[in-house]
């Protein structure tokens, strides 16, 4: 199996950028609380790859960099299991969980049709 170094150092930037992206939004004043961090870094990359699904753009390279930094800066298992493990209430994980996963849906639908409109 041969390894692309290229796309391996695409992958490597644009994921460790995203992660980078998820701890400056932990100094935001109105972001305090973790859980609040981590819900707007979640929507923020669902925001993200939805526009980046509705864009025609044929370099599949400029994807796979978009992709890899979405997922640096979102964190939905990660968090999701650390969650369950810490909190003394399963029942304010699950609402969170399910409001986390709900909102990034509904900004990843949102962008990729705001997107698609402004393309088209």
């Amino acid at each position: 199996m041969r390894v692309d170094l290229f796309k391996f150092l695409i992958i490597f930037c644009c994921t460790g950028l995203g992660g980078v992206l998820r701890y400056l939004l932990s100094f935001a004043p109105y972001l305090k609380s973790t859980d609040g961090g981590v819900l707007v870094s979640n929507i923020i990359a669902c925001a993200i790859m939805g526009c980046l699904l509705a864009i025609p753009i044929n370099n599949p390279m400029v994807k796979v960099g978009v992709i890899s930094l979405c997922g640096g800066l979102s964190t939905f298992s990660g968090y999701i299991a650390f969650s369950y493990l810490s909190s003394p209430s399963p029942s304010n994980s699950v609402l969170y969980h399910v409001m986390s996963i709900g909102l990034g849906l509904l900004f990843f639908i949102g962008s990729y049709y705001s997107c698609k409109s402004l393309f088209a």
